[in-house]
């Protein structure tokens, strides 16, 4: 094994253009709890080019200004060294996890990625490496929202903004098989296709139509009883309108309040609630490090039992992860991008 790797990696913060291609240190295991994992592919998920955009590059130990950060924050592999205390995987496994990303923290923009043993499981079997890669972020990210944070019951009217996207395309199969009914905005028709193929009652393209008026069309009252916002931004405002009274609203994305303040969910009496996927490893909480892991085990039952599949949008190799992140910023992915690291 070589002592030597190449990896995708960023110095600075910036455009597509800071991502650069060098051949860095391999990774060594930190102790004897660690796994070395060859990496065969990884997910370009939103927080990756909001790291290379934003310049939060960095954990609670990390410094921006010391090595080059190897974004990532999930990944796809094969173990090929264990530490002596290791018990739960062996080297020869296949694995996926979420860890790193940040710097201090290598991701898994590379050939080779360190991670504690704990926080990998298997991979689902059903699937080849990747179209596994597509999945670990947003499918525990979804199901955060949908079986922790949404407690949606059977009946519920539900609305999914971008319902086409990484995010909303694993909720809206979550969401069927608890027998909810699903709207979902989208902005044309393959999205709006895409999203019917998966079980969404209605796709309201917003480019067209009031999402409002369309949501009171198809509830014969105003809103929906829980609101997935997988968009953010100014999306998180007009949120309030789209949630029926006393209903559930779920964001994922940094957003901003409405200038006029909390005033408009206040009365309606709204439920709001916010996930975000990376603390439990930016604060090191290993407990909930290991909740995620153990729903990332769950998520592969669920891909095994034919109860969940990731619609994939582009492949591409490390020259191609600046574009492929410029159009997920964009929105103008259907499903989710993959770094494909190794065919071997």
């Amino acid at each position: 094994m070589s002592e030597r790797m190449q990896a995708l990696v960023v110095t600075r913060p910036g455009g597509p253009e800071v991502l650069q291609v060098r051949e860095v240190d391999r990774p060594r295991l930190r102790d004897e709890l660690d796994v070395l994992v060859k990496v065969k592919a990884a997910g370009i998920n939103p927080a990756d080019w909001q790291n290379r955009k934003n310049g939060a590059v960095y954990d609670g130990e990390g410094s921006s200004q010391k090595d080059p950060t190897i974004l990532g924050i999930d990944g796809v592999g094969v173990v090929v060294e264990a530490g002596r205390d290791v018990v739960n995987v062996s080297v020869g496994d296949e694995v996926w996890y979420v860890d790193g990303g940040y710097a201090g923290n290598p991701g898994s923009y590379a050939e080779y990625k360190v991670v504690r043993a704990d926080y990998v499981t298997a991979k689902p079997k059903k699937l080849d490496f990747v179209e596994a890669a597509a999945l670990p972020v947003v499918a525990l990210t979804a199901w955060e929202a949908v079986f922790e944070k949404a407690k949606v019951t059977r009946g519920d009217h539900v609305l999914v903004h971008g319902g086409a996207g990484g995010l909303g395309h694993i909720a809206i199969q979550y969401l069927t098989s608890l027998g909810a009914r699903i709207a979902t905005t989208v902005s044309n028709e393959a999205k709006a296709a895409l999203v019917r193929e998966l079980g969404a009652d209605i796709a309201i393209n917003y480019r067209e139509e009031s999402v409002e008026e369309a949501l009171q069309a198809w509830r014969g009252e105003p809103g929906a009883k829980v609101v997935f916002d997988f968009v953010g931004h100014g999306n998180f405002a007009a949120s309030f309108a789209h949630t029926a009274p006393y209903g559930r609203l779920i964001n994922t994305v940094v957003s901003d309040w409405p200038v006029e303040g909390n005033g408009p969910a206040e009365w309606k009496n709204l439920d709001i609630s916010f996930i975000n996927i990376g603390l439990p490893q930016i604060s090191r909480h290993h407990a909930h490090r290991l909740r995620q892991t153990a729903a990332l085990s769950q998520i592969a039952e669920l891909v095994d039992r034919g109860s969940l599949r990731a619609h994939i949008d582009r492949v591409v190799s490390f020259t191609g992860v600046g574009e492929a992140q410029r159009a997920l910023e964009a929105g103008d992915t259907l499903g989710r991008p993959v770094l494909l690291i190794s065919s071997e």
